[in-house]
């Protein structure tokens, strides 16, 4: 404790210290603490007013939506209480039904806003239809009459009780041209209630199409009016007016991924918890209201009778928001902070500078032979550690070699000893069938399964031998540097063979696109090393959990530049160049305590260019691939 403090005594006794201490660090305490409450005082100011936008938007979304329906509701209602409508269900007559389609005419030249006007029985037969074309009421003839009694909103409607009334889901009318093409989508809002006769009973429903296009336009100038926000989707979270046009009608053109569920599930989830409300998540500013598009007074709902009204600020606007106000403070705290620095060592420079040139040049010389010892010693333990490592992955890489052929050699061993043990058996089972009396269709068996037998044999010893010459040649070669000629093609296949195990464990493939018969006059042994550090790097670090990847190692003639030139590419997840820039460091590695030391490309690139003389290269894209390249000169 005593030597802490003596320690403290001394540092303060330094002129800067003792100015930063004093003078700098209350300064800048005063500073950080101005400089959050100026932060917090300007976000709010900057943010009141957007989120007192939104919540104007929403009010004014959700009044357009409550006056176009209740127009629509308050339309329904008086054709439904029409004496000429009563009249026609009293009298099947075609008078009454020409008089009651002037009525329905009349009306929708007048509103302008329904495309068709119907009467439907209590078969679901068209009685009376009106169809608005280019804006102009037509009645339909009779001819032309269709019956909708399979029809979802006749079904629904005709089980509703006198004074109820139905309004459906969204619905979009295709406008073809004469070529057949669609030309439009008109979305319809189709409201009924049921007709009754005087005794009460159900004679069908009346029912009318809205054109929605005027709501949702009017819903749309509101949005541009308070920044674009606005939003309506349906009770599954279908957008009928979202912040793109492309999302809209999801659920109707066979789009079932275009929900806000889909797209923003925990703001989805939040929005269902309060009839209205608002609140900040990671996507941004929410202000909402549920609506209930159908009269409040009626008993009744179905699966369209739940909207929400939804205004929405993104997180990026938050987030530019909040950055445009930090960088004001910043620039603030930075200013004042520079000040109260700027003094502070202003006073400590005359008393540092005659202190410096008091000890500098002693000190300096000092350091400077340090220094130099620490260097030199660095560099020698380097070297040593550096022929060390190379000597470790040499064995490494045989351990490596050794373990996969172990591996390999089990498969066709175990089909030679089944094979054998067959035989076996089946020499005891015909010489017991030759003391009992042999049939010829015993001896055919007997002959057939030798045969086949010593077949399996036979390729499982081929197996064998070719397992141990490409090991035999490999070991060799890493266990020397001696330079020969030597077929690429076979180099890399033989590598390929010693990596079978770790590629069986997930299910990762390597396809070898070099051309036969490639002589190269070089060292196969830290050439073969190379390949396989490549490869199992990218088997290692390449491909995300799950992914089954592809690496080709692929091999050509450079004409041009006299060179050979050997690439390893992967379709895996690619590197930034950050990470391109380090991956060639000594101990760098992405997989710190998971097994990787960070030497493995390190030692290649040390091979391929202090042994080999060649030229090695990465090149890689985030999410598409990388391509290591070795270039070797011929000549």
């Amino acid at each position: 404790m005593r030597r802490r403090i003596a320690g403290w005594r001394k540092a303060l006794a330094r002129p800067l210290p003792r100015n930063l201490l004093v003078l700098f660090l209350p300064w800048s305490l005063l500073i950080v603490v101005l400089s959050l409450l100026l932060y917090d005082r300007m976000l709010n100011d900057r943010l009141e007013p957007l989120l007192e936008a939104q919540t104007d938007s929403l009010n004014e979304g959700v009044a357009v939506l409550e006056r176009h329906l209740s127009s629509l509701r308050g339309d329904l209602q008086f054709l439904s209480q029409q004496p000429l409508l009563n009249r026609a269900v009293r009298q099947d007559a075609d008078d009454s039904d020409a008089a009651l389609s002037e009525l329905f005419a009349e009306f929708s030249n007048s509103r302008a806003t329904y495309q068709h006007i119907r009467w439907l029985d209590e078969s679901g037969m068209e009685r009376v239809r009106i169809d608005s074309i280019a804006g102009k009421a037509q009645r339909v003839a009779g001819a032309d009459l269709q019956n909708d009694s399979a029809a979802y909103y006749f079904v629904e409607t005709m089980h509703l009780y006198k004074g109820e009334s139905y309004l459906s889901r969204f619905d979009l009318e295709r406008k073809y041209r004469p070529d057949g093409s669609v030309e439009s989508l008109v979305p319809i809002l189709r409201a009924a209630v049921p007709v009754f006769s005087e005794r009460g009973e159900r004679r069908g429903i009346l029912i009318l199409d809205y054109r929605a296009e005027r709501l949702l336009e009017r819903l749309r100038e509101t949005s541009v009016a308070y920044g674009g926000s606005l939003q309506l989707l349906d009770h599954e979270g279908y957008w009928m007016l979202g912040e793109r046009p492309e999302h809209a009608w999801g659920f109707l053109l066979g789009k079932p991924e275009l929900t806000l569920a889909n797209h923003q599930p925990s703001s989805w989830r939040r929005l269902q918890n309060e009839q209205r409300g608002s609140f900040i998540d990671s996507a941004g500013f929410w202000a909402y209201s549920h609506f209930r598009p159908s009269d409040a007074a009626s008993a009744t709902s179905n699966a369209a009778d739940h909207w929400l009204l939804l205004s929405h600020l993104p997180a990026r606007n938050l987030s530019e928001l909040r950055w445009d106000v930090v960088w004001r403070v910043l620039l603030f705290f930075s200013v004042l902070q520079g000040v109260g620095l700027l003094i502070s060592v202003r006073r400590a420079i005359d008393e540092a500078e005659r202190l410096r040139a008091e000890h500098g040049l002693h000190v300096s010389s000092r350091a400077l032979a340090t220094s130099n010892e620490q260097l030199q010693r660095t560099v020698e333990q380097l070297q040593r550690t550096r022929r060390a490592l190379l000597q470790a992955e040499k064995l490494s890489s045989l351990g490596t070699m050794v373990a996969g052929v172990a591996h390999e050699l089990n498969t066709p061993i175990g089909a030679a000893s089944v094979a054998a043990s067959t035989l076996e058996r089946a020499s005891q089972e015909f010489q017991t069938a030759m003391r009992e009396g042999l049939k010829r269709t015993t001896l055919e068996r007997f002959v057939q399964r030798t045969d086949d037998g010593l077949s399996i044999i036979l390729i499982s010893l081929e197996r064998m031998s070719q397992l141990t010459r490409a090991f035999k040649q490999l070991a060799t070669d890493r266990a020397s540097t001696e330079r020969r000629r030597f077929d690429l093609r076979e180099l890399v296949e033989e590598v390929v063979l010693l990596l079978q195990p770790k590629l069986r464990q997930n299910d990762h493939r390597i396809l070898v696109e070099v051309a036969p018969n490639l002589i190269l006059d070089s060292y196969p042994g830290p050439l073969g090393q190379i390949v396989q550090n490549l490869v199992d790097n990218a088997l290692v670090h390449a491909f995300d959990p799950g992914v089954k990847g592809v690496i080709t190692v692929r091999g050509q003639v450079d004409e041009a530049q006299g060179q050979c030139v050997i690439e390893v590419i992967d379709d895996g997840r690619g590197m930034d160049e950050e990470l391109m820039g380090k991956i060639f460091d000594p101990f760098f590695t992405t997989r710190r305590g998971q097994g990787g030391t960070g030497l493995g490309l390190h030692i290649t690139h040390q091979l391929a260019v202090d042994v080999l003389g060649a030229e090695l290269e990465v090149d890689s894209t985030p999410g598409a691939g990388s391509r290591f390249s070795i270039r070797l000169d011929l000549t």
